[in-house]
């Protein structure tokens, strides 16, 4: 009988332990295993809450890190307004994790994000204000069928320019191997500008010593050699990215840029390009703008 009682409570501390784990919430996981191993000089906000099991909230994050090559030898500080953090894979963010397990999921979200270092000041020099950051992440990675899917991966830089990536590839299960074995299954591109080509590409030009239509012209006339060799589909979608580059000074739309290749893609595949249609036939390339003009692509320098 004493045997019986001690396999019970045993049995019991075990099942208490184990939802003692379970129910810690985002907020504690990120405080306990992942605060202590970031390496900054400090890391401080005024608030935080918690978002369920994996996620949390934070306000007013101020991080300080330590001077090192990277920063050029000087102590720097980041500042967020508010990260959001829904989901994230603490197991494989942990110390003792490998460096080829790769977190599986993550779904998060930085606003209002400055920095001193030359990250953030480095288009300075070419006109464009050291904006706050709005930087988004969700994406999965299943190790079972070898799937990364990126839903979203945004980078607002207020009042400039919006960039959203998003893709899905197969035969990724960890970062090692992935170079090799990767193929794209679709991608999707969305270029927003309100004013940073309009800043980026005359202090480019001046450095240059040329005018910014000359490297306009440049753009177009090798786009108008490639379209030459290209059917009406590819035209299209061509005629699109030729007409953003026109409207260079004040876009009147975001240029969305697809892949969907007919059988997934490797880096062996990209020599087709130059084969005529290639890039609609065989990877499946849209492209879609609001102020596309017929027969932009074609029309080149003029």
């Amino acid at each position: 009988m004493r045997v019986i009682w001690a396999g019970v409570a045993a049995t019991v501390l075990a099942l208490l332990l184990a939802a003692t784990a379970w129910a810690q919430n985002g907020l504690e996981r990120f405080e306990k295993e992942l605060k202590p191993q970031l390496e900054f000089k400090s890391l401080t906000y005024t608030n935080a809450a918690p978002l369920g099991s994996s996620g949390f909230a934070l306000n007013d994050v101020v991080a300080v890190i330590p001077a090192n090559a990277a920063t050029g030898d000087k102590e720097s500080t980041v500042k967020i307004q508010k990260v959001t953090v829904e989901a994230l894979d603490f197991d494989r963010l942990k110390k003792d994790a490998k460096d080829s397990d790769a977190p599986r999921f993550a779904k998060l979200k930085l606003e209002g994000m400055t920095g001193d270092d030359e990250m953030f000041t480095m288009l300075q020099p070419y006109g464009v204000p050291n904006v706050p950051l709005n930087i988004a992440l969700d994406y999965t990675l299943d190790p079972a069928t070898k799937v990364l899917d990126l839903k979203n991966l945004e980078i607002d830089m207020r009042g400039q320019a919006k960039f959203a990536l998003s893709l899905a590839v197969d035969g990724v299960s960890d970062m090692a191997g992935a170079k090799d074995d990767a193929r794209l299954r679709t991608a999707g591109l969305t270029i927003d500008d309100t004013g940073l080509l309009a800043k980026l590409l005359p202090a480019w030009a001046k450095e240059e010593g040329v005018q910014p239509e000359e490297l306009v012209q440049t753009a177009l006339a090798g786009l108008a050699a490639f379209a030459a060799q290209q059917g009406p589909v590819t035209l299209k979608s061509l005629d699109a990215v030729a007409s953003f580059i026109t409207d260079w000074k004040a876009p009147q739309g975001p240029l969305v840029l697809g892949l969907k290749p007919a059988k997934g893609a490797g880096l062996s595949e990209l020599d087709k390009v130059t084969v005529p249609d290639a890039l609609t036939t065989e990877f499946g390339f849209t492209a879609t703008y609001p102020g596309t003009k017929a027969g932009a692509a074609k029309a080149g320098a003029k």
